[in-house]
């Protein structure tokens, strides 16, 4: 099934060393080929202008189908074209390549986990905001900067009620990026990926451990 549509809103975030948040786009699809795709000129989403975008620049780019499903993927600007219009040609992955954030359907509750993140040449620790059986909100360090779509690797330490600490590993989809003011750290949503079902139990069976705490906390 074919899911990019003539027409369609695409969204494309440019990180920057410079800046902290990145930078945000709007554009539509005007069409596509294999292998690439051709874009109207993108509007910088804060200040409504048209952006110049150089060749060579690498993107962070996703989309929304008819059936309310998200999609996003990495790509970059590989050249500019004149159709009816002028247009930005893009590179596009085959399909299947294609990352689908999932919509959330497991129980998310908040806990403070260790978690050993590691991508490309980087490796750190951090502290989990929030957990699910579908991902997990990180607080990222303030010398690391992650970015949509970007694939990581992910360790967490369940503490569980027995008192033994589990260890859950999988691959992961960073979705977004809340920004923090006054100097606190950013939230960074990741979605598992390639999870191994028995893992995620434990995630599950942990966030119910949780959940069952905070409710006897509560009627004392």
């Amino acid at each position: 099934m074919q899911i990019l549509k003539i027409g369609m809103p695409i969204t494309l975030e440019i990180n920057s060393k410079d800046k902290e948040e990145p930078e945000k786009y709007k554009c539509k699809l005007v069409d596509h080929t294999k292998g690439y795709i051709y874009i109207d000129y993108p509007i910088n989403v804060k200040t409504d202008k048209a952006a110049f975008i150089m060749e060579g620049t690498e993107i962070q780019a996703s989309f929304i189908t008819e059936d309310q499903s998200v999609y996003c993927f990495n790509t970059e600007v590989v050249a500019r074209k004149k159709l009816n219009i002028p247009v930005l040609v893009l590179t596009l992955p085959p399909q299947k390549d294609l990352i689908r954030i999932q919509r959330r359907k497991y129980v998310r509750v908040d806990a403070s986990i260790d978690v050993a993140v590691q991508f490309e040449n980087q490796s750190f620790t951090a502290v989990t905001q929030d957990i699910s059986g579908g991902g997990a909100a990180i607080l990222e360090p303030y010398h690391v900067q992650m970015y949509r779509c970007q694939r990581v690797n992910l360790t967490l330490v369940l503490p569980m009620n027995s008192g033994e600490n589990r260890y859950v590993e999988s691959e992961g989809i960073v979705v977004r990026t809340i920004q923090q003011d006054n100097g606190k750290k950013n939230q960074v949503s990741i979605q598992f990926e390639n999870i191994l079902e028995k893992q995620r139990q434990l995630i599950i069976r942990y966030c119910f451990e949780q959940q069952m705490n905070m409710r006897r906390k509560a009627l004392k």
